[in-house]
């Protein structure tokens, strides 16, 4: 009799029934996770090209979009948070943001940020300020995104 329920119960139909459930549970599984992954990530940062070539032919008062990471923070005054920003190997730029017009950016050493603002260029690399919203701005204006979250 106990052999007889084992054969019901764990016959071969129902055991390649029971494997392929398996298999697709795994890739279901699988597809999840991939998507999720590329969901936490997969924010598209802009392009630094404007930012470079304004640097390299020292110019000013133009705007920009770019992302970088942060190497420091470099204190904040009353209204203005100031961090510096790795570009690249031969780039660092400051971004002075103003939490008068915008919150503060809870930045970290190491974090990476995408930005938009208007770059003043000096031979240290310059700096990023306006980076936050202003209808009157190219653009609508500046922002730096840190995190998922927009700060402008």
């Amino acid at each position: 009799m106990q052999v007889r329920m084992r054969e019901i119960c764990y016959s071969p139909k129902k055991r390649r029934k029971t494997t392929m459930l398996r298999r697709y549970g795994v890739v279901l599984v699988s597809l999840l996770i991939a998507v999720g992954l590329v969901g936490c990530g997969g924010e598209e940062m802009p392009d630094n090209a404007r930012l470079k070539d304004a640097f390299v032919e020292g110019r000013t008062g133009i705007w920009v979009s770019g992302h970088g990471t942060v190497v420091r923070e470099l204190g904040a005054d009353a209204s203005q948070q100031r961090f510096l920003i790795r570009i690249d190997d031969e780039l660092s730029v400051v971004i002075r943001h103003n939490f008068g017009e915008s919150r503060p950016v809870p930045v970290e050493r190491g974090d990476v940020i995408a930005f938009q603002g208007r770059y003043e260029f000096h031979g240290g690399g310059g700096e990023v300020h306006f980076t936050h919203a202003d209808a009157s701005q190219p653009g609508g204006g500046g922002w730096i995104r840190h995190k998922g979250q927009l700060f402008n």
